[in-house]
This record gives C-alpha cells, sequence and structure tokens, in this order.
C-alpha cells in the first residue's frame, strides 16, 4: 500500500513538471502582461520544438515573439548582471538571425511573410508581404494591426476603416482597452488632438472612430509615427501646421520625439486644443505648468484652465465607467487594463477634495468608493496611496 501511494505521488509530480514544461502562445505584450522571465522561458521551450520539427511554422512564430519581447523587456542594471539580452539564455537570438533561419525552414508561409519584411510601417515591399500572409490566414489577427498602420501612415481612410472593422469583429482587442479609450475621447474637446506614444492609446482610439463613429472629430498624432516625414507634414498640413522638413532615418528615437513634440507645441495654432496621452506625462515636465488634467488627459493651454469644472463634467455626465466595476467576460488583457485604469486617479484625486472642501458628501463618497476599487485592481501599492489620500 505504502509503495502504491509513493508511485502515485512520483506520477502526480511527472504530470505536473510536464505540463509546466510546456510551451504556451506569446502574445504581444500591448495584449497580455508577462514578465521578463516568461518570455526567456518561452524562447527555449519553442526552440526545443523547433528541434524536434523545423518546420513546425507555430513553433517558429512564437519562438521569435518571444525573443522579440525578452528583447524588449530586458533591463540592464541592478536587476540584470547580463551586459546584453542575448546573453541571458543559449536560446536567445537577435531578430535578424531568426529571419534567416525561418527563410530556409518555412519560405512562402504566414510566418515568413509577417516576420520576413519588417522595417518602416508605410514600405510598400512591407504592404506586399502582409498582402500574401493575410491571403494565407485572412482571419488570423496578427496581421491587422499592420494593415491599420500602413493605410494611416499613407494617408488612406477608407481601407484603413475597413481593416479596423475586420479587426473589431475579430474581438481581438480587449473591451476593456476600448472602454478606456471611449473614456480618453470624452476628455476632449470638439476638434482637439491628442499626442499618443503608444499601442493601446493609438489603435482603440482609430477603432473606435472608424468602427463605432465615435469621435471622428479629434486627430491622433502618434509620435512614434511622426517621425516619417510625408505623414507627419501631410498630416501637419491638415491642422495647419508648419511642415518639419527633416528627415529621421533611425526613426523615432526619443531625442526625435522631443524635436517632433516642441514643434507642435511652438507652432500649432491657438484654437487648435492639444492634449496629452496621460501614461505620457513624464515626457512633458519641461511643460508641467501648462498642463491640466481633465480626466484621462492632459490639456495644454498657456492659459488658466478651470479643470475641476472639466473633470466634474467628463466623470459626472461624459465617462462610461462600468467597465470598472462589473466585468463580465474573460479578458485576457485585464492586467494591462487595471494598470492603465489608475491613469484615472490623479482627476479623481482632485474631484474628492473639490467635493470634500464644497460640502458634497455624497459625490465625494462615490468619487472616492471608484478611486478604492480602481486602486485595489491596480495592485498593492496604489491602494495604500489611494487609501492615504482619500481618507
Amino acid at each position: 500500500m505504502k509503495r502504491s501511494i509513493i508511485f502515485i505521488f512520483l506520477a502526480i509530480v511527472c504530470f505536473y513538471s510536464a505540463r509546466a514544461q510546456q510551451p504556451e502562445i506569446v502574445y504581444s505584450i500591448a495584449k497580455e502582461e508577462r514578465p521578463h522571465s516568461f518570455f526567456v522561458e518561452q524562447a527555449e521551450l519553442w526552440w526545443k520544438e523547433i528541434e524536434k520539427n523545423n518546420k513546425n511554422e507555430k513553433a517558429w512564430f512564437y519562438y521569435y515573439k518571444a525573443n522579440r519581447y525578452a528583447k524588449m523587456t530586458f533591463r540592464q542594471g541592478s536587476t540584470s548582471t547580463f551586459k546584453t539580452w542575448t546573453d541571458e539564455s543559449l536560446y536567445l537570438k537577435e531578430a535578424e538571425e531568426i529571419t534567416g533561419l525561418i527563410s530556409k525552414a518555412i519560405p512562402n508561409t504566414f510566418t515568413y511573410y509577417v516576420i520576413i519584411k519588417e522595417g518602416y510601417p508605410n514600405n510598400r515591399e512591407r504592404l506586399d508581404a502582409l498582402k500574401k500572409a493575410y491571403a494565407l490566414e485572412p482571419d488570423n489577427p496578427d496581421t491587422y494591426d499592420e494593415f491599420v498602420v500602413y493605410y494611416e501612415t499613407n494617408n488612406n481612410e477608407d481601407k484603413r476603416a475597413e481593416f479596423n472593422k475586420i479587426w473589431y469583429r475579430s474581438n481581438d482587442l480587449s473591451a476593456g482597452i476600448l472602454n478606456y479609450n471611449y473614456n480618453v475621447l470624452m476628455s476632449i474637446s470638439e476638434g482637439g488632438m491628442i499626442l499618443t506614444f503608444g499601442d493601446n492609446d493609438t489603435f482603440p482610439i482609430w477603432m473606435l472612430q472608424d468602427v463605432l463613429n465615435i469621435r471622428p472629430d479629434v486627430t491622433v498624432l502618434n509620435v512614434h509615427l511622426l517621425s516619417i516625414t510625408e505623414y507627419r507634414n501631410t498630416l501637419f498640413k491638415k491642422l495647419n501646421i508648419p511642415a518639419l522638413l527633416k528627415d529621421y532615418p533611425e526613426g523615432a528615437s526619443a531625442e526625435n520625439q522631443k524635436e517632433i513634440i516642441n514643434h507642435i507645441i511652438k507652432n500649432k495654432p491657438e484654437n487648435l486644443p492639444l492634449y496629452i496621452s496621460t501614461p505620457a506625462w513624464k515626457q512633458f515636465l519641461e511643460y508641467e505648468k501648462n498642463l491640466y488634467i481633465v480626466g484621462l488627459a492632459l490639456e495644454f493651454s498657456t492659459e488658466n484652465i478651470d479643470n475641476i469644472a472639466l473633470l466634474k463634467n467628463n466623470f459626472e455626465n461624459r465617462y462610461a465607467l462600468d467597465y470598472i466595476y462589473n466585468q463580465f467576460t474573460f479578458d485576457i488583457s485585464r492586467g494591462i487594463v487595471n494598470r492603465i485604469n489608475v491613469n484615472y486617479l490623479p482627476g479623481i484625486i482632485k474631484l474628492y477634495q473639490h467635493y470634500r472642501l464644497s460640502g458634497e458628501e455624497e459625490k465625494a463618497a462615490s468619487i472616492k468608493k471608484l478611486g478604492l476599487i480602481i486602486a485595489d485592481k491596480g495592485g498593492e501599492d496604489w491602494k495604500q496611496k489611494a487609501l492615504e489620500i482619500l481618507e
């Protein structure tokens, strides 16, 4: 009997050990939050699948993505003793090496076309490769965002809308992220423009505009894409901003971004409202005195703004906040949604303090409840900070 129990225990241990070593789908870091160690581990596990069968397209696809995100999430310094990201594991390789291997192992596949022609988003050769990938797997959403970017940077609004509609129907983009960006749009006054910096503050806005016709009057200026000269100056012409006649062959480096931002701020028409995506506030510290929190955006103004009135109108009348209180479907991006929702807190704190000072205790209690829910889901640090301020 004792011997049987030992064998059963060993069988259970082996079963769970085998499960733990199975490779997993590697999603975009804009879609699912994962630690750096996850991508390093998945690079090894997917490479071992390739060693079993080097024609395994799925293994190549996720191996490439695991390496890409391992590089993007690598932080050199006190938390890492490695000089470069590839030093961390024998299974980590630079993109050029992986694409060379893919070209030999699985040419003319979906993975080959998606990966082999990476480059500037408005490049015609890139579009041709994406079309071939799309023809092979039209229901695979891994090409949709790149089609949207290509047509945006080539000023083809109809085609951008076409692929946003395809993408929307795929249910690939998080409902929580769409809800958040709906409220970003509600933060912006008529005809305003907003500077954005990432996937989750750019693509959802375009999708809401193209598919649901929500706030098409707002112009999105993704600072990374503004490094493309022709695209940038076409947009600037529409906005009556003087052209910035400078090429950035090295792309949107931090220095280049700062130059573009400064050009917009210094040359925009006075009557053109300018907003900054809230997560990017650290890049605008030199303009801090001209930035006003109005909810999920910072409004730039050289004149004083009554942002309390704007915050009240947004939170009381314009924002759709039900998704914060209740979520009835599985969302792989829940961790990301909870993190970006923390951007509500500065506005909530300002409103809470205003309601307390003006004796509106019922409203103060309501906004406090919302703030504590957001902070609790945002993590222990945010929970403690919120409890200290929302006393």
